[in-house]
């Protein structure tokens, strides 16, 4: 086996590069070393690499990638995470720390976050072919049966376990879910798999690919916002009562947050979970006082929705083949950026990397 590996390395200043040199990690104590098999790029990836900053105690340079999905290579002889050499994992890129006055959040290390290349071998997010897992790390193992690189999607399958635990979809339900990104996709399938009678998706004129696979995805409307007024035509499709909850997972716009209290019925469920990148919102909040809506913030996964969207994927039962989109090796790191980035001559409703 090389003593060396490869691993892309965004700088925080709108510009990454491929190293060649990575030195293959040494398990830390109580910890262990993952072979990377796959990551999901995701589009909160692309802000990253501008340097935007999404959790306390981010860092750059460093080795960006938090879908991650593993084999374990090797375990430090005090570790205690659970698996064994060989299992596949999914790995929770939140390492959990006790709630204090200064971690209010209970946040550790957050893999491809936190961990910089100025920290041991510098290889701590799923960009790296292998990486480094601390003690306490929660790594959950993973069917053999599935893609791995399908298998990227426990991450936002997660979020969206939790978000579902907190406002929860009722049988017949209608959602309006806005944004045909990875993440919305996902809402979507996740959506009528808990029983949603009627799931609604938005984009734009720039998404018909996506908008094609969330109705693959079971979605029963799809609507380009460029040409069809949403509010008129959920209206019209509910016989004006609206929508049931509406979800944000629209990427930097803000108008999508105002158009979720319009979008759904007196004492409906609003969720956001779309990062503007700190932009402000323009909000009538009379409207939600009027109706008496529920507002929920979405701010990521938990220990139990982890385990819970891992236990879902291991079923074989939820759509990842038509949500894979497209997969690239290191070597084509340059294409998988540049769709990552919508600057591609095409689209793509996911982009991802697949190591070996």
């Amino acid at each position: 086996m090389s003593s060396t590996c490869r691993g892309v390395v965004f700088n925080g200043d709108g510009t990454y590069l491929r190293r060649d040199d990575f030195p293959v990690p040494e398990p830390p104590p109580g910890g262990g070393v993952l072979k990377v098999e796959a990551v999901g790029m995701c589009g909160s990836d692309v802000s990253q690499l501008q340097g935007h900053k999404h959790v306390p105690g981010e860092k750059a340079p460093l080795v960006p990638g938090h879908e991650i999905v593993g084999r374990v290579h090797a375990l430090a002889d005090d570790a205690n995470l659970g698996v064994a050499v060989g299992d596949r994992v999914a790995v929770d890129l939140v390492v959990r720390a006790p709630i204090s006055e200064d971690n209010p959040f209970g946040l550790g290390e957050v893999y491809g976050y936190t961990l910089g290349l100025e920290d041991d071998h510098g290889l701590w997010g799923g960009y790296g072919e292998y990486m480094g897992v601390v003690p306490g790390t929660h790594l959950l193992k993973l069917t053999d049966d599935i893609d791995a690189a399908e298998l990227t999607l426990f991450e936002p399958l997660a979020s969206v376990c939790n978000w579902f635990g907190l406002l929860p979809v009722a049988e017949g339900d209608t959602v309006v879910v806005q944004g045909p990104g990875h993440m919305g996709l996902v809402c979507a399938a996740e959506a009528k798999r808990r029983g949603a009678e009627t799931v609604i998706v938005t984009g734009t004129g720039a998404d018909g690919l996506r908008l094609e696979v969330a109705r693959e995805l079971g979605a029963d409307v799809t609507i380009d916002v460029t040409a069809t007024d949403p509010v008129a035509l959920v209206s019209e499709i509910t016989g004006g009562a609206m929508a049931d909850m509406a979800v944000d997972l629209a990427a930097e716009t803000t108008v999508t947050v105002p158009l979720c209290v319009e979008l759904v019925r007196s004492g409906g469920k609003v969720l956001l979970a779309g990062l503007k990148n700190l932009a402000s919102v323009e909000l009538i909040t009379d409207l939600i006082v009027y109706k008496g809506l529920t507002i929920q913030g979405g701010s990521g996964s938990t220990p139990t929705s982890m385990r819970e969207a891992v236990d879902i994927l291991n079923t074989g039962e939820f759509p990842t083949g038509p949500l894979l989109g497209e997969v690239f090796g290191m070597d084509e790191i340059d294409d998988a950026m540049a769709l990552l980035q919508r600057t591609a001559d095409h689209d793509a409703v996911r982009v991802g990397l697949r190591h070996g």
